[in-house]
C-alpha cells in the first residue's frame, strides 16, 4: 500500500496543512496525463483526475474553507476557488495543481468533500485566457509617433524592441502603425501571468520575426482620451480686468458641477493652470462674457508663469502655426455683456507633457469678465509627433490564449508543462519528439494483459485548413470573388477508409493577408516606371478597386505575418523605394505573408504550397507542419497496453520523450506517448497507456493545384483579370409544338472541398 498526501499550500507556496484522506481502501484517487489526440487535430490535454472524495473532518473543512456551511462567507479565503496542492506519493511529489470542490455530502455516516484535481498546466490556460493583450506592459510601452523614433525602432529586432512599424498599403495615408511581435507578446504575457515558455522554434530567427497587426485603427482608446478631458466653468462675483495695460490670468473655477469635469485631476481651480498629461494635439475651447464700454482681449497661453503676468509664456495668436488663440472683443454696447466662443484649429493644437495652458484677459477701460467655459482634450487620432500607449492601441477583447490557439493551429505545435519550474515547452509536431534518451519500458509492459492496436479512422475524409474569414479587408475579398477560392486555405482528402464529410482546422484571431505592389507608397524617380520601383507589401483595402480609396479601412480581423527590414529589387534589377515620410529610401520597412514579385518572404504562411516564378516550391504551412503528421494518421498504428508504473515514473514522466518497447517482435519500436489513463497512486496497479508509433513514413502527397497568390504578371500591381464563365448551348423546346429557341446555360460542379454546387469559369 503507497502513502498518498494531498498537501494544500497558497500561492507562495507555504505549506497551510494536509487533507485527511480517511480509509485508503475508499479512496478512489485516478489520474490521467495527456498531451495530445490523433483522433482530434485541434485538441491538447492536460493532466487532471475523476471525481474522488475526502470526509468532512474539522480539518479538511478548514483547509477548503468551510465550503460544507452554506452560511459562511465565500469571499473568506476565497471559498469557492481552487486551491494549490501538492500530491505527494511515499515521499515523492508526483503532481503539483490545484483541487477544487464539486460537491458537498452531508448525511449522518458519510459526510464527505467530492473533489477534483487539476495540473498546473490548466492553469496556465485558464490565466492566458483571462489574459487581455491590451493589459501587457510592453517595453517602452509610452511612444512618441515621430519619424526618428519610427525609423530607430524599425531598425531594431524583437531583441530590443516589441513591436515594428512595417509599411503597409492601406487605404489611407496612415501607412505606419505599431505592430507586435509575437513572440515578445507570448513572452511578456505569459511572464505576468507566472508562467515562462522555452521554444527553439519561437526563438528561431524566422520565426521570431512573426509580427501581429491586432487592429486598423491606430488612436488613443476612449479612456485616454477621456483622462485628458477638461471641462470647467466661472462661479462667482465678477472679475475686474483692469486698464491698459493689465493683464490677469482667468481661474475658472468648478470643474466638478457636471457637466463639468476633470477625471485626471489635470486642471487645478486654484492657479487656473491644466497641465498637459501626454504628448499630442489638443483641441482647446472657451467663452467668455464681459462688460465695459470698451473692448478686451483674450489669449490662449502656453506655460505662463504669473497670475498677472504670462512671463516666458507663449501667446497662440492668430495666424500662428495655422491656429489662433488670440480674441479680440468688439466693444461692447451701452456697458452690456458680449459673449464670445473661441474654438481651437480643427487639426489640433501640438503640446508636450508637462505644458500648461491658461486663458489670460486683458482689460481695457475696467472691463469685467462675469462668466464663461474653458475645455481641453487630446484628440483621438494619433499624429507625428503625439505621445500615446503601445498597449492602448490594442483592443481589449483579445487575449493571450487567442494568439496562442492561432500560433498551435498554424504550426502545429505540441506543449508540455514542467509544473515545478512554471516552465511551458512548445514545439512543432515535427521536432517536439526526441529519440534521445528514451523510455524503456519494455520490462513495464504487463504481458499477462490484453492489448489493442488500432488505427485512426474518426476523422472525415476531407480536413480543411484556413484562416478566420476576412472582415472589413475588401481588397482582398474582392480577389477572392474574382478568383472563386478562399486565399491561404488548403484542403486535404484522406483515403477511401475515412468517411464522407468535412473538418475545418481554422483560426479564431487571425485572417490571411495579401501582397502587392504598393504603387502609392513610392515617388518615382528618373522617369522609372512606377511598377518597377513600387515596394513589395501587404495591401489592406477599404475597396477592390484599381485605384486606392481615400478612406481609412476600419476594424478588420487582425493579421500575422513576418515583419521584414531591408532592401528590394524587381525581376528587371530595378531597385525599390518606399516613401519614408516624405523621403524615397531602398531600405524598406515591409510586411510578408508568402513570396511575391521577386521578394522572398521569410517563409510562407499560406497553408497552400506557393510556386515561385523560377518554378521552384515554397512550401506552404500544410506540408511543413501537417504533412508528415497525416502520413502517420493515415498509415501508423496505436498500441493501448497496461504498464506497471510507479510513483517516480509518473514524477519523471516528460512527453516529449519516446517510449522505447524491445518486444514482443510485433510492438516493437518508439512510441510517442498520447495518453496515461487513470494511474492510481494508491493501490500498486497497472496503468493504462495510449501510444502511438513513431516512425518516419514520409510526408503525403501534396495538391499543387491549390496554390497561393498570383504572380505579379496576372495582378499587374493592380487587379487580378476576372475569370470567364463557361456556357453551353442548349435547346428548349415550346410547348404545343410550336418551336423552339437556342439559350446559353452556365456550367456548374459539384465543389470537392464544401460539397457546394458552383459555376465553373476558364
Amino acid at each position: 500500500m503507497n502513502e498518498v498526501i494531498i498537501r494544500i499550500i497558497d500561492t507562495a507556496n507555504n505549506v497551510l496543512g494536509d487533507l485527511e484522506l480517511g480509509n485508503f481502501n475508499d479512496f478512489p484517487l485516478a489520474i490521467t496525463k495527456g498531451i495530445v489526440n490523433l483522433d482530434n487535430l485541434k485538441e491538447r490535454t492536460g493532466t487532471y483526475t475523476k471525481t474522488f472524495k475526502v470526509p468532512n473532518t474539522k480539518n479538511n473543512s478548514n483547509l477548503l474553507s468551510s465550503v460544507d456551511n452554506i452560511n459562511s462567507r465565500k469571499d473568506f479565503r476565497k471559498a469557492l476557488n481552487k486551491k494549490p496542492c501538492i500530491i505527494i506519493v511515499n515521499n515523492n511529489p508526483i503532481e503539483k495543481g490545484f483541487v477544487q470542490v464539486s460537491n458537498v455530502y452531508n448525511g449522518f455516516n458519510l459526510d464527505s468533500f467530492e473533489l477534483v484535481f487539476f495540473g498546473n498546466n490548466i492553469d496556465w490556460v485558464k490565466a492566458s485566457s483571462e489574459k487581455s493583450i491590451s493589459t501587457i506592459d510592453f517595453r517602452n510601452n509610452t511612444q512618441v509617433y515621430g519619424r526618428a523614433e519610427i525609423l530607430a525602432t524599425n531598425q531594431s529586432t524583437y531583441v530590443t524592441s516589441d513591436h515594428a512599424y512595417p509599411a503597409i498599403d492601406r487605404s489611407d495615408d496612415n501607412t505606419y502603425k505599431p505592430v507586435f511581435y509575437i513572440r515578445n507578446v507570448i513572452d511578456k504575457g505569459l511572464k505576468e501571468i507566472g508562467w515562462k515558455y522555452d521554444s527553439d522554434f519561437l526563438d528561431s530567427s524566422d520565426i521570431s520575426k512573426l509580427v501581429a497587426d491586432f487592429d486598423g485603427e491606430f488612436k488613443l482608446s476612449d479612456a485616454d482620451v477621456e483622462a485628458t478631458r477638461l471641462q470647467t466653468e466661472y462661479i462667482g462675483s465678477p472679475i475686474s480686468l483692469g486698464f491698459a495695460p493689465s493683464v490677469r490670468r482667468i481661474i475658472y473655477n468648478n470643474d466638478t458641477t457636471l457637466p463639468n469635469q476633470d477625471s485626471n485631476n489635470n486642471y487645478s481651480t486654484s492657479t487656473g493652470l491644466y497641465t498637459v498629461p501626454i504628448n499630442g494635439s489638443y483641441n482647446i475651447y472657451f467663452t467668455f462674457s464681459t462688460t465695459g464700454s470698451f473692448s478686451a482681449k483674450f489669449d490662449i497661453v502656453i506655460n505662463g508663469q504669473g497670475i498677472t503676468d504670462i512671463g516666458t509664456g507663449r501667446i497662440l495668436e492668430n495666424g500662428e502655426e495655422q491656429f489662433g488663440g488670440r480674441v479680440n472683443q468688439p466693444n461692447a454696447v451701452d456697458g452690456g455683456s458680449t459673449d464670445i466662443t473661441f474654438y481651437g484649429q480643427a487639426g489640433g493644437i501640438p503640446l508636450n507633457a508637462g505644458d500648461t495652458i491658461s486663458i489670460y484677459g486683458y482689460g481695457n477701460n475696467g472691463n469685467l469678465f462675469t462668466e464663461g467655459y474653458f475645455q481641453v482634450v487630446r484628440k483621438p487620432v494619433i499624429e507625428l509627433g503625439d505621445s500615446y500607449e503601445l498597449n492602448s492601441t490594442i483592443p481589449t477583447d483579445i487575449k493571450l490564449i487567442d494568439v496562442i490557439n492561432d500560433l498551435t493551429r498554424m504550426f502545429n505545435l505540441y506543449y508540455w508543462t514542467d509544473i515545478k519550474s512554471k516552465t511551458i515547452f512548445f514545439e512543432p509536431r515535427n521536432t517536439f519528439f526526441t529519440e534521445t534518451d528514451p523510455l524503456n519500458w519494455t520490462d513495464k509492459l504487463d504481458l499477462s494483459q490484453k492489448y489493442n492496436i488500432d488505427y485512426v479512422s474518426t476523422y472525415p475524409r476531407n480536413i480543411t485548413f484556413k484562416y478566420k474569414d476576412l472582415k472589413n479587408d475588401n481588397w482582398l475579398k474582392g480577389w477572392q470573388d474574382v478568383n472563386k477560392r478562399t486565399y491561404g486555405k488548403y484542403n486535404y482528402v484522406l483515403p477511401d477508409r475515412f468517411a464522407e464529410g468535412t473538418d475545418t482546422v481554422s483560426l479564431s484571431l487571425f485572417s490571411a493577408s495579401y501582397a502587392q505592389r504598393a504603387n502609392d507608397l513610392n515617388k518615382p524617380e528618373n522617369g522609372l516606371p512606377i511598377k518597377d520601383v513600387s515596394p513589395i507589401t501587404l495591401r489592406i483595402w477599404s475597396k477592390y478597386s484599381e485605384d486606392k480609396p481615400n478612406e481609412q479601412v476600419k476594424d478588420y480581423n487582425p493579421k500575422i505575418y513576418f515583419y521584414q527590414y531591408g532592401s528590394q529589387t524587381s525581376i528587371n534589377g530595378d531597385t525599390r523605394k518606399v516613401d519614408f515620410l516624405g523621403t524615397n529610401t531602398s531600405t524598406i520597412p515591409y510586411g510578408m505573408f508568402e513570396s511575391y514579385d521577386n521578394t522572398t518572404s521569410v517563409a510562407n504562411l499560406n497553408f497552400a504550397n506557393h510556386v515561385n516564378s523560377d518554378g521552384s516550391i515554397e512550401k506552404g504551412l500544410f506540408d511543413t507542419y501537417y504533412s508528415n503528421m497525416f502520413k502517420n494518421i493515415e498509415e501508423g498504428g496505436r498500441l493501448i497496453a497496461y504498464f506497471n508504473l510507479n510513483s517516480v515514473d509518473i514524477d519523471n514522466l516528460d512527453f516529449r520523450k519516446l517510449v522505447y518497447l524491445d518486444y514482443p517482435a510485433d510492438v516493437k519500436g518508439y512510441y510517442l506517448i498520447e495518453s496515461v489513463i487513470d494511474y492510481k497512486p494508491l493501490n500498486n496497479e497497472l496503468t493504462k497507456v495510449s501510444l502511438f508509433k513513431f516512425e518516419n513514413l514520409g510526408s503525403v502527397t501534396i495538391d499543387g493545384t491549390q496554390g497561393g497568390n498570383n504572380d505579379a504578371e496576372t495582378d499587374d500591381g493592380d487587379n487580378p483579370t476576372e475569370l470567364d464563365p463557361i456556357f453551353i448551348e442548349a435547346t428548349i423546346l415550346l410547348d404545343d409544338d410550336e418551336g423552339s429557341y437556342e439559350i446559353l446555360l452556365p456550367v456548374n460542379s459539384v465543389n470537392q472541398f464544401n460539397g457546394n454546387i458552383e459555376q465553373v469559369f476558364k
